[in-house]
C-alpha cells in the first residue's frame, strides 16, 4: 500500500496561503431579505480549532448552518442561502456527523489539505464522517433526485480511529454536484466494514481525482447515472461496490491492491463503462451477474483501454466462474471489449467478447494513449493578489443593478493583462463574487480570460428588452468572437434569465483554441495539478469550462416560478404564456470553435420552483439545448441538458466529439403542446428538428434521397413531436460513452414511463444521421457517419430507443434492462 504519509508530506512541502483564504469577501446572498446574510465562511471562525484533539464537531456545523439556511426539516430547496464553507489545513476531529445543508460548497485549503478525523467514540451507526443528506423520520431529508448546487473539495476524511461500521461520506446528490480532490483513509482492521463513499440514490452527476486507502469498500455506489475519473483505490478488499444504476460511466480509473476491483453483480444495475483504466495485483476485476446468452439490457459492461497487471480473473460471474481469464504473472490489455446487446447497425444481437471493429478510438481526442482530460484549476499556487473581484471593479452583484458595463469592462481588463504581463508570474483572473449581475445586453468574454465564480453563488442575469424577440436570437455571454484564437479557463458560474427572454442565447462559444495538447495531471492528492506555468508554456491548449452551468427559472426572483407559470395540465394549451418563454437556447458551440473541454455543466430549464417547499412543477419554455454547431475537437465529460422544447443535444456538421455519460430529459408539459410550440419558427441555419418529416416513416429510393412515407407508427402509438435527446446529424469521429435519454411524463403524467404499461412517452428520442431537412454536405464532402458510436444508450420512456436515417433500429423492448433499457453497442 502507498504510504499516506507520502500525501501529506507532498502536501506540507507545498504550502502557501490559499488566495481563497485571504481574499476579501465581498459576496452577497442578492435575493435573501436578510441583508447580514453572510455567504463565505472559515470554520475557524466559528470556533473550530483544527488541532486534532479538539471536537470540532458543533463549530463546522454552525458554521455550516448558520443563518436562517434551508437545511434540517426547515426547508426542502433554496437559492437565496449558498454558502462556501471553508477548512484551512489542520485536523478537525469530529464525534458526530457534519450535516450539510442546501447549496453548501465545502472546501479545503489544497495545498496542505485539511483532515476530518473521526473519533474514538464516532457513532458505528451513522451515515457518514460527512452527512450530505441525513436520514428524518425514515426519509432523506432532501430528495436526491432534487439535490443541486452543491461541492465538495480538497479534504481527506479519516475514519481509522472507528471501530466497527464506518463512512467517510454520505452523498446523495443530482446534478450540478461533484466531490474533488479528497482523500479517504479507513481501516483495514478484519473486523471493521469501513467504505469512502456511500451514495444510494440520486441523478448525478461529477466525482473526480480522488484516492481511497483501504476499507472493506473504496466506495459504495447507487444512482440513477454519474460520471467518474480518476478515482484511485489502494488496498481496498473492494474497490467499487456498484449498488445499483441506469448508466456509469468510469474514466481512468487506478485500482491495486484490491481483492476485487468493481463488483457490479447486482441484478439492478443497468450498465457499466469503464476506458482508460488499470488493474494491478488485483484477483478479480470485474464481477458481473450477466449470464452468457442473456437476451436483456441488464448488466451491460463496456471495456476499452483497460491494462490488467498480475490480475487472474478479469470477469467473474455470480457463481465464482471465470469468464475472462487474466495472467496472474503478466498484463491483460483490452483495446474494447462488450457484453450486451450490439447494433452494429442493426440487431439486437447478444455480444460477448473483444472486437476491434466497434472501437474505433479517435486519435485527435486523446493525449497519448488515453482520452484527454482536465481537472478544474484551482490556481493554488497564486497568491490573492492575483485575482481581481468583480465587485471591487465597480459591479454590484445585488440582482437589480444593471452590471453590464462592469462585467465588460472586468474581462476586458483581465484579457488585457494576460496579453501584457507574463502570466506565470504576475497572472490576472477575473473573481466573480458571490451574487446575482444583472445584465441587460451581452457580456462579451475575450481570449485569455481566466475566470472563476465564488463557488456557484455567482449568476449572471440576462434581463430587459434585448433578450426579447424569439426571432433575433442574442447571446447573454459570448466568449470569444468567431474565429477569434486562444484560450479560456471559466469555473463555477451560473448563467441565467429573468422573466421574459426569448430571444437569449444563454451561452455562445465561438473562440478557437488549438493543438498541440500539454502534458495533463492528476489531482494534488496524489500528484500536483499542472501549474499555471506549464499551462502558459502553449496558450493554444483546449480551453476549459467546469461547472459552468446554466439555469432557466425555479429560482428566487426569476420571474418564472409556479406563482407565474403554473403547470397546466388540465387544459389543452396552444399558444404559451410569453411571459414563461424564457430562453432561445442554452449553449451555442458555433462552427469557429475548436478544442474545448466542458466538465460537470448541467443546462437546466427548471421543472420545478426550488424555492417551494413542495418543489412544486412549473411550465418554463426554452428552445434548444446544446448546439454543436460546425465545431470539433470538443470534450463533454459528465454534462445533461434537460427541458428544452426543441432538442437537449444537437450535433451537426461535427467531428472529434467526446461525450461521457450524457443525461437528458424531455419536457414534463409534452405534448401539450406539442413540439416545436411555442417555437414554431424553426431556425434553418441552426438546422432546427423538422417534427413533420422526423415524425413520417422515411424509406429510400437511391439510397440518398429520403422520402416520407406517411406518418410514423411504432407500438402503443406514441406522440412523435417531442423533444430529442440527442440528435448526431452529418457528423464524424463522434464517441458517446455513456447516454442517459429519459422521458418520464406525458403532460405531467408518469404513467407513460411506468413497468406496468411499458414505455411509451415518446416514439423516438435518438436520431443518428443525415439531416435531411437541409444541405448534409460539409466543406463539399459528406461526413463519414461510420465513425460514430454510442456505449451503453439508456433510455426511459421512448418506444424507439435508436433512430438510424429515420429507421427505428432498436426499441425499448428489446433491451429492457433496470427501470431504463440499455443497448451495450452501437455503430452506425
Amino acid at each position: 500500500m502507498k504510504p499516506v504519509t507520502l500525501i501529506l508530506a507532498v502536501a506540507s512541502a507545498v504550502r502557501a496561503a490559499f488566495w481563497m483564504e485571504d481574499i476579501a469577501h465581498q459576496g452577497l446572498a442578492s435575493f435573501n431579505p436578510d441583508k447580514t446574510y453572510t455567504v463565505f465562511r472559515n470554520v475557524k471562525s466559528f470556533g473550530a480549532v483544527g488541532d486534532g484533539v479538539t471536537d470540532d464537531t458543533a463549530a463546522i456545523n454552525a458554521a455550516i448552518s448558520s443563518g436562517n439556511r434551508c437545511g434540517g426539516t426547515n426547508c426542502v430547496g433554496s437559492t437565496i442561502t449558498p454558502a462556501v464553507v471553508y477548512f484551512p489545513s489542520g485536523t478537525y476531529l469530529v464525534s458526530s456527523p457534519i450535516v450539510n445543508f442546501y447549496y453548501t460548497q465545502i472546501i479545503g485549503e489544497p495545498s496542505d489539505m485539511p483532515v476530518i478525523k473521526g473519533s474514538s467514540s464516532f457513532p458505528s451507526n451513522a451515515n457518514g464522517l460527512l452527512d450530505a443528506n441525513p436520514y428524518l423520520n425514515g426519509q432523506l431529508n432532501f430528495k436526491s433526485t432534487n439535490v443541486f448546487y452543491r461541492q465538495l473539495r480538497n479534504l481527506i476524511f479519516d475514519t481509522t480511529a472507528i471501530s466497527g461500521t464506518a463512512i467517510g461520506v454520505h452523498w446523495p446528490s443530482a446534478q450540478a454536484t461533484s466531490i474533488q480532490n479528497c482523500v479517504f483513509i479507513l481501516s483495514n482492521r478484519p473486523e471493521d466494514s469501513h467504505t469512502g463513499i456511500f451514495m444510494e440514490e440520486g441523478s448525478g452527476g461529477m466525482i473526480s481525482d480522488l484516492v481511497f486507502y483501504g476499507g472493506e469498500f473504496g466506495a459504495r455506489f447507487g444512482s440513477q447515472q454519474y460520471t467518474m475519473r480518476n478515482l484511485t483505490f489502494y488496498g481496498s478488499r473492494t474497490a467499487i461496490l456498484q449498488i445499483w444504476n441506469w448508466g456509469w460511466t468510469y474514466k481512468s480509473l487506478s485500482i491495486n491492491d484490491c481483492d476485487i476491483g468493481i463488483n457490479m453483480s447486482s441484478p439492478d444495475v443497468g450498465s457499466v463503462t469503464l476506458i482508460d483504466s488499470t488493474f494491478t495485483n488485483v484477483n478479480t476485476a470485474i464481477i458481473t451477474s450477466r449470464n452468457p446468452g442473456n437476451t436483456t439490457g441488464v448488466g451491460s459492461l463496456v471495456v476499452e483501454n483497460i491494462k490488467y497487471t498480475n490480475v487472474p480473473t478479469v470477469l467473474q460471474d455470480l457463481d465464482g466462474q471465470p469468464l475472462l481469464l487474466g495472467d496472474p504473472s503478466g498484463i491483460v490489455f483490452d483495446r474494447g471489449y462488450a457484453r450486451g446487446n450490439l447494433y452494429a447497425p442493426y440487431g439486437p444481437r447478444v455480444f460477448e467478447g473483444r472486437n476491434s471493429e466497434y472501437f474505433s478510438q479517435p486519435s485527435n481526442l486523446k493525449l497519448g494513449s488515453e482520452y484527454y482530460s482536465r481537472s478544474k484549476p484551482q490556481y493554488e499556487s497564486f497568491p490573492a493578489s492575483s485575482f481581481l473581484s468583480a465587485r471591487s471593479h465597480g459591479a454590484i452583484g445585488d440582482g437589480i443593478a444593471d452590471d453590464t458595463a462592469a462585467l465588460n469592462s472586468l474581462f476586458q481588463t483581465v484579457a488585457d493583462a494576460a496579453a501584457s504581463t507574463n502570466q506565470t508570474t504576475q497572472p490576472t483572473i477575473a473573481f466573480l463574487d458571490a451574487g446575482y449581475y444583472r445584465v441587460t445586453s451581452t457580456i462579451y468574454i475575450p481570449a485569455n480570460t481566466r475566470l472563476v465564480g465564488e463557488a456557484l453563488a455567482a449568476v449572471i442575469l440576462a434581463s430587459g428588452p434585448a433578450f426579447a424577440d424569439i426571432n433575433k436570437p442574442y447571446p447573454v455571454v459570448r466568449i470569444g468572437a468567431p474565429n477569434e484564437m486562444g484560450y479560456v479557463e471559466i469555473s463555477d458560474l451560473i448563467i441565467s434569465t429573468q422573466g421574459a427572454a426569448a430571444g437569449a442565447v444563454l451561452i455562445e462559444y465561438n473562440l478557437a483554441s488549438s493543438s498541440p495538447i500539454p502534458t495533463t495531471g492528476r489531482s494534488l492528492c496524489t500528484n500536483p495539478i499542472p501549474s499555471i506555468q506549464d499551462h502558459n508554456k502553449n496558450v493554444t491548449q483546449p480551453s476549459g469550462l467546469w461547472d459552468v452551468h446554466t439555469r432557466i427559472g425555479g429560482f428566487a426572483s426569476s420571474a418564472l416560478q409556479v406563482s407565474q407559470c403554473p403547470m397546466t395540465p388540465n387544459q389543452t394549451v396552444t399558444t404559451a404564456d410569453p411571459a414563461c418563454i424564457a430562453a432561445y437556447m442554452s449553449m451555442h458551440i458555433a462552427p469557429s470553435a475548436r478544442n474545448l473541454y466542458i466538465e460537470n455543466s448541467w443546462l437546466w430549464t427548471a421543472d420545478h420552483d426550488i424555492e417551494d417547499h413542495n418543489n412544486t412543477q412549473i411550465t418554463v419554455f426554452a428552445g434548444r439545448g446544446l448546439l454543436i454547431d460546425g465545431a470539433s475537437r470538443i470534450w463533454l465529460v459528465g454534462t445533461a441538458v434537460e427541458h428544452h422544447t426543441l432538442y437537449q443535444y444537437q450535433l451537426v456538421d461535427t467531428s472529434d466529439i467526446w461525450m461521457g455519460q450524457i443525461q437528458t430529459e424531455t419536457p414534463y408539459y409534452q405534448p401539450n403542446p406539442p413540439a416545436p410550440g411555442p417555437f414554431t419558427s424553426m431556425n434553418t441555419d441552426l438546422r432546427d428538428p423538422d417534427f413533420g418529416f422526423d415524425c413520417a416513416s422515411i424509406v429510400y429510393g437511391n439510397g440518398t434521397e429520403p422520402v416520407s412515407n406517411g406518418t410514423l407508427s411504432l407500438p402503443g402509438d406514441p406522440p412523435c413531436a417531442m423533444a430529442w435527446g440527442l440528435r448526431i446529424l452529418s457528423s464524424e469521429n463522434v464517441v458517446v460513452f455513456g447516454a442517459g435519454l429519459y422521458s418520464f411524463f406525458g403532460n405531467y403524467n408518469t404513467s407513460c414511463s411506468t413497468s406496468e404499461r411499458g414505455e411509451n412517452c415518446q416514439a423516438r428520442i435518438l436520431w443518428v444521421g443525415e439531416d435531411f431537412g437541409s444541405a448534409s454536405a460539409r466543406n463539399g464532402t459528406v461526413a463519414d457517419m461510420s465513425t460514430v458510436e454510442v456505449y451503453n444508450l439508456n433510455t426511459v420512456g421512448s418506444v424507439s430507443m435508436l433512430t438510424r436515417q429515420g429507421a427505428d433500429v432498436a426499441r425499448w423492448s428489446e433491451n429492457n434492462a433496470t427501470f431504463a433499457s440499455t443497448v451495450a453497442v452501437f455503430k452506425f
